[in-house]
């Protein structure tokens, strides 16, 4: 029971000390706007080989998502996300949130379960290509300059320091992040994954 006392906190720790940006509410809740591509599924890796990532298929069009990182001087992390695809104006957008069902989280009870707020996380998808990948996320310095120049036009909380929480609904997500033009600097933080064949 210490251990997953320890395992808990220790996650919870990572999560509000980390930089980020994140979201309150989904990029579209719609599942009519789910794509599925069946080229996302396998098994990638980033050039150093210190992040790899499965792609499964999941039901309704959307996506079971395992995160693997090397960390230095510590045991490699692990994330498992579900996720789902949008197009918006020919650019992918790619949403998940931590999969509570996943048996990684069997150690933890219902009502801890249910008191974790389901973040999302947005990623810009550039390139889909048979044997590589091109992942776009949010920058918190490039969203925090956003934010500063265009005062009252995104809804967003600071929780942290170094965090980020958008509130607005998925249309405003929309209006005023993925298709804004003068917001496409904010997904900034870009990382090439290839297949592992």
């Amino acid at each position: 029971m210490k251990k997953i006392r320890f395992v808990f906190i220790f996650l919870l720790t990572a999560i509000v000390t980390s930089s980020c940006v994140s979201s309150l509410y989904p990029i579209s809740d719609n599942e009519n706007d789910f794509i599925f591509r069946e080229e996302l599924l396998g098994r990638w890796a980033d050039k150093k080989m210190e992040t790899q990532i499965t792609i499964q298929k999941a039901a309704n069009r959307k996506y079971s998502v395992a995160v693997f990182e090397k960390k230095k001087n510590s045991i490699p992390d692990s994330s498992y996300f579900s996720g789902f695809l949008i197009q918006l104006d020919n650019q992918y957008f790619f949403d998940c949130t931590p999969d509570t069902d996943h048996p990684q989280f069997d150690c933890m009870g219902e009502e801890t379960k249910s008191a974790l707020l389901p973040l999302h996380f947005i990623y810009k998808i550039q390139d889909i290509g048979k044997d590589q990948l091109s992942i776009f996320g949010m920058d918190i310095d490039s969203m925090q300059k956003f934010i500063a120049k265009n005062k009252n036009l995104v809804k967003h909380e600071k929780p942290g320091k170094d965090h980020i929480l958008l509130t607005a609904d998925a249309s405003g997500l929309q209006k005023k992040i993925l298709i804004n033009k003068e917001a496409a600097f904010v997904f900034s933080e870009s990382k090439i994954f290839n297949r592992i064949k």
